[in-house]
């Protein structure tokens, strides 16, 4: 049947039918217990069928919704949105979010960098939320909306999109980039430039964008923002930091002392070196840098999280939240943490990287309804398909095509 399948899909292909269409018109093919079937046999199907899902959980104006914190809206995500639209080559979409982004989250006076929350002020206007420190960036997105909309200018050929990724490169050196020992290292954003020690999240280092952005933007030292980036990271995860020892894992946030470069635990309470729903997103901006370019320092960065593979062969499982010594804080796993292992494994081990596609995403794959369990928050529905289509093989350097 799965032959008659793919022989029919290529046909209507031509015409322009997808495949979703012809399995929705056989019916019957998947019983509800076969999810997993599916999502094994048809992983490129599956990234296209959740796609379609989700941009309908984009409003139409293009706001990109965390629903379960009161309908906020971070630059965080809609980065996400344009980089996956642009990835579909869906167009529409995209220039939906893009105009919603810059109309209401571009309000910063003096760059054109993106403000990182959005919601309902307590007056009950929707707006940036400048009370809460909304008005200021975070580095990560303003990079991710860099590189989608170098991707938009090269899959559709249109200037004004790399005029504005230019714009936002420019501005991020003179914002979120600071120099030690005349060296430039990336910070959070904006507000941690002028910290005495500065802020900085290793998942927010965009290590596979780098080489692209010092072609499109010539006159900034991209790749010296690469070397220190990666030098940063290893320091931060071989470290002990806060705790008596390192497990080889990512920390969530760190300081910089501002004289030497040294990596320090993070000076602000609120901010933890644990691995959990900031860190792991390394492991999929790691395993990307090797995708892409084949760096080989993001090889043996990754090789050297041997905890995650010990923790997987022990316990079937990957918990939500670990201290920077490898100790669970947390019995309950984390989806979108299985979104970022799976790039991981991928690159180092194929056989893990089967199984926790297989029995921890496929679960998460409903096949009735072409999409992600409902119940999966935004920040899920966004990681598990940034995993799932890394394990698919559906996230080309568009720049390079």
């Amino acid at each position: 049947m799965a032959g008659i399948i793919d022989a029919l899909g290529n046909l209507l292909g031509k015409l322009g039918v997808g495949i979703t269409i012809i399995i929705t018109a056989i019916g019957g093919i998947f019983s509800a217990g076969d999810h997993t079937v599916f999502i094994e046999t048809y992983p490129t199907v599956a990234v296209d069928n959740v796609w379609i899902a989700y941009k309908d959980k984009i409003q139409k104006d293009g706001r990109t919704l965390d629903r379960e914190r009161n309908y906020l809206t971070t630059s965080e995500g809609q980065s996400y949105s344009l980089l996956r639209a642009v990835w579909m080559d869906d167009k529409e979409i995209f220039d939906r979010v893009l105009r919603w982004t810059n109309n209401n989250l571009r309000k910063r006076e003096g760059d054109k960098l993106f403000s990182w929350l959005w919601g309902q002020n307590a007056d009950g206007r929707w707006d940036v939320l400048r009370e809460e420190g909304g008005i200021n960036t975070a580095s990560d997105a303003d990079q991710d909306i860099a590189l989608a909309l170098i991707f938009a200018y090269k899959r559709w050929n249109q200037e004004h999109y790399l005029k504005q990724a230019r714009q936002i490169l420019d501005d991020m050196w003179k914002k979120e980039v600071i120099m030690i020992k005349e060296r430039p290292y990336l910070v959070a954003g904006n507000w941690a430039a002028e910290e005495p020690h500065p802020t900085i999240n290793p998942s927010y280092f965009s290590f596979a964008a780098y080489p692209i952005f010092a072609v499109v933007d010539p006159t900034h030292p991209w790749l010296e923002l690469k070397s220190t980036s990666y030098e940063v990271l290893n320091e931060a995860t071989e470290s002990a930091l806060d705790e008596p020892e390192s497990a080889n894992v990512p920390p969530d946030w760190v300081s910089l002392n501002r004289v030497t470069g040294k990596v320090t635990a993070p000076v602000h309470k609120d901010k933890m070196t644990h691995f959990s729903d900031d860190a792991f997103r390394v492991l999929w901006r790691v395993a990307l840098d090797w995708e892409w370019h084949k760096d080989e320092r993001a090889m043996k960065y990754l090789k050297k999280l041997t905890f995650l593979e010990k923790e997987w062969n022990n316990y079937r499982a990957l918990f939500s939240l670990y201290t920077h010594s490898g100790e669970s804080l947390r019995e309950r796993e984390s989806s979108s943490l299985y979104g970022g292992a799976v790039a991981h494994f991928s690159v180092t081990n194929a056989k893990i990287a089967e199984e926790i596609y297989k029995e921890k995403i496929g679960l998460l794959y409903d096949a009735d309804t072409e999409s992600l369990r409902n119940d999966l928050g935004y920040y899920p529905q966004n990681w598990v398909w940034f995993g799932m289509a890394f394990y698919a093989k559906k996230l080309p350097n568009l720049f390079a095509l």
